[in-house]
């Protein structure tokens, strides 16, 4: 999998940066787990910090453009990201989904 920048931008008043990547890949779409840890890689970012907004395959192509956003601190990101949002970005939670 490879991950291009195309955009950053910082949102200071939900104490945030917010990214676009256009990922290139194989296979099947790069789970979210994955997607995190590449961009919190390339960001330099805590990967407890990052979230996976969006991820928009392009039809056909081995591409697709993804959102996320990296935030300052753990207590703002808890805060502002819901519920459904940080269970999807936690490990354990995706064992147990296949484990059912």
């Amino acid at each position: 999998m490879k991950a291009e920048l195309l955009k950053q931008e910082e949102v200071p008043l939900l104490s945030r940066k917010r990214a676009s990547f256009m990922i290139t890949f194989e296979g099947s779409t790069p789970d979210r787990l994955k997607l995190r840890k590449e961009i919190s890689r390339q960001l330099k970012s805590d990967e407890k910090l990052t979230f996976v907004r969006h991820i928009y395959q392009r039809f056909g192509t081995n591409n697709a453009k993804v959102i996320a956003h990296v935030y300052n601190n753990e207590a703002d990101a808890k805060l502002i990201e819901d519920k459904a949002t940080i269970k999807k970005h936690t490990p354990e939670a995706k064992k147990e989904a296949k484990a059912e």
